[in-house]
């Protein structure tokens, strides 16, 4: 019995299937089941026009929102306080533009003390070196002054006369002439004493004949010291018995010079 037939089957043929379809074309490379490849992507500037759109679309949206939002909050909320930045105080510099003043003149009656009492016959320092007097003299102050010290002495008088004293190391090797000046202010007093630094001074006395002490060589060098104590002015000047060389501000006249007018000028703002 055969079976039903095949549709286009011709009639009185067997029951066979048709034929197959003609062969369709041969398939792509890497054998059957894979899909193929992907196409090329296609080269122009397309995408890059596409891309910049975007983003410029992008950037004028958040440009208007902001916009906005400082447009229609700006009167909400409270306007922003300018910050005021401390600001910087120079403290003054004290005594760094103070000028100098004069002190004003201080009139003195001269005092109540009388050198020749502070000039006593023999002076025990501090140190505890005991100096001898050699003489003593009591003259004008213009009889005594040098030739720089004169005019000084003209235009600031002292009150009274100079006095003077000369005295002798223990050693009897260092001779000391101290002489004490006074004056009606103590401005007077401060001018005289600044002329020590052009060499006005006293005339250098030395030792009285009845000392017993050799005399120095003429014109023998010296230390002169000078202090100013109120309205008075103490010289103390100071050379070897021998009249040779002094030597610096660390030798031994220079010291005994500024030792025993020490003691002379202490003793006076004591006895005061």
């Amino acid at each position: 019995m055969n079976p039903p037939p095949w549709p286009g089957q011709q009639p009185g043929r067997p029951g066979f299937p048709p034929p197959a379809a003609p062969a369709g074309p041969p398939p792509m490379p890497g054998g059957p089941g894979f899909p193929p490849p992907y196409p090329p992507p296609r080269r122009g500037g397309g995408s890059t026009l596409v891309w910049l759109l975007v983003v410029g679309a992008v950037l004028v949206v958040a440009i208007a929102g902001t916009c906005a939002v400082l447009v229609f909050g700006g009167d909400d909320d409270d306007p922003v306080r300018p910050v005021a930045l401390p600001s910087t105080t120079r403290l003054p510099s004290y005594g760094s533009t103070t000028e100098p003043t004069l002190p004003s003149p201080t009139y003195s009656s001269g005092g109540t003390v009388d050198p020749s009492g502070v000039l006593k016959r023999t002076i025990t320092t501090a140190k505890g070196n005991v100096f001898t007097q050699a003489g003593t003299r009591t003259e004008s102050c213009v009889t005594r002054a040098n030739s720089v010290l004169l005019p000084a002495l003209r235009r600031h008088p002292c009150v009274g006369s100079m006095y003077s004293a000369v005295y002798a190391s223990p050693s009897k090797q260092i001779i000391t002439s101290v002489s004490i000046l006074k004056f009606a202010t103590s401005t007077d007093a401060s001018i005289v004493k600044s002329y020590t630094n052009q060499e006005g001074w006293p005339k250098l006395l030395t030792p009285s004949d009845a000392s017993g002490l050799r005399q120095p060589r003429a014109d023998p060098a010296y230390w002169t010291r000078t202090w100013a104590q109120g309205s008075t002015v103490v010289y103390a000047q100071s050379y070897w018995v021998s009249g040779g060389p002094t030597g610096d501000r660390t030798g031994s006249v220079f010291a005994t010079a500024g030792e025993l007018g020490v003691e002379v000028t202490n003793t006076l703002v004591w006895s005061n």
